[in-house]
């Protein structure tokens, strides 16, 4: 039993072992892998035309046959980046193999397998690279490639899976330049809407923060000589003002439909009055009243459901339908209400009301009639 357990826990640690090996493997083919990330010089963010940048790595060798790599292969590094340096050093077994680190000042680099090819057992090989650079020129904005690794077979082909690139964006000052003025021209337009919809009673309270939001960038990004920056704040004001205009709409799409909402309650109200307390269910006038309110009723059901799939453009229409629907049979039943005051319907719910008035009517003639008999016959007598 406990030889069982102690295979069971060796094959779990093998596991994990081949996990973390996976999980720190940048590259799927060729012999080549990275120790770890490339330790970039500004770390992040966007970089402008000219600026400079550094990326230093290390890599480690898995073998080909029984040498750590193809003698007859090559690998080859490569940057899109301006006035290029190459330097690198090759440790075996902890000692370096150059005297002093080599330099190279071309756009590509190209190690051959010959100097990277140590036999394989026992023998640790490191090459150690370090690429710096300026950010080339661009028109627009751009993802340039900052470092490019390969393995180039005896065919001058890549070798399958053996490529690891490493990009940064650059930024044009052009683009920046223009990307702020159109962000200030679509602020001033999203702020004279926000205060047009206020005046129209829509709650825009959050769309006014993300506004405000938006505008405190653009005056970062207007106010900054970086245009990396710059660019970084254009991005934050468009996600702001993106937010803000899909708050605004939901906020618009919610005003209309509240307000058509309260209309078809007063309607239900009138119909609830007409019915029970007029009896007047079956008079043609509150059926159709009841009509009418069903149509805005479906209208304000479909905003309802656009409104659940964020789709705010479509709910502020069905709800823009439902409310003119819901005032304009409001109204009709406005006046249905002034046109039968306090009288009496003639609905069949009014019925006994009116036979007791009858009845009334009817033994105050008959007592009339004969109180004016009585009185004659006293006359004559």
């Amino acid at each position: 039993m406990k030889q069982i357990v102690g295979v069971l826990i060796g094959l779990l640690v093998a596991l994990c072992c081949v996990q973390g090996a996976a999980a720190s493997s940048y590259v799927d083919g060729g012999n080549y892998d990275l120790s770890r990330a490339p330790d970039v010089d500004p770390a992040s963010g966007d970089l402008t035309p000219g600026q400079k940048a550094t990326a230093g790595m290390t890599i480690n060798f898995e073998g080909s046959g029984d040498d750590t790599f193809p003698d007859d292969e090559v690998l080859e590094f490569y940057s899109e980046f301006e006035n290029p340096k190459w330097t690198y050093s090759l440790e075996v077994d902890g000692r370096d193999v150059f005297r002093d680190p080599k330099v190279s000042s071309s756009r590509y680099l190209r190690i051959l397998g010959w100097d990277l090819a140590y036999p394989k057992d026992n023998t640790d090989v490191v090459l150690k690279v370090t690429f710096e650079g300026k950010a080339p020129t661009v028109t627009s904005n751009q993802e340039k490639v900052l470092v490019r690794i390969t393995q180039v077979n005896d065919e001058e082909k890549v070798v399958s899976n053996s490529e690891y690139t490493l990009k940064r964006k650059v930024v044009s000052p052009q683009n920046v330049d223009s990307n702020l003025k159109t962000s200030k021209g679509r602020l001033d337009a999203l702020g004279t809407e926000i205060e047009e919809k206020l005046k129209l009673g829509v709650d825009t309270a959050t769309a006014q923060k993300k506004y405000d939001e938006a505008k405190a960038a653009l005056n970062r990004a207007d106010a900054t000589t970086d245009y990396a920056a710059a660019a970084a704040d254009l991005t934050t004001a468009k996600e702001a003002m993106d937010t803000a205009e899909s708050e605004l709409s939901k906020a618009w799409a919610r005003t209309e439909i509240d307000d058509a909402q309260a209309k078809i309650n007063e309607i239900d109200g009138l119909v609830t009055y007409f019915e029970n307390e007029r009896g007047m269910k079956t008079d043609q006038r509150v059926v159709s009243l009841k009509t009418q309110r069903d149509i805005a009723a479906q209208s304000l059901s479909a905003a309802n459901d656009k409104m659940n799939d964020k789709n705010y453009a479509a709910a502020r229409i069905k709800g823009e339908e439902a409310d003119k629907k819901a005032s304009d049979t409001l109204d009709f039943g406005n006046a249905l209400k002034e046109e039968v005051g306090a009288g009496f319907s003639l609905e069949l719910g009014s019925w006994p009301l009116y036979i007791g008035i009858g009845v009334l009517v009817v033994l105050i003639i008959v007592g009339v009639v004969h109180f004016r008999g009585r009185r004659k016959w006293d006359e004559l007598g």
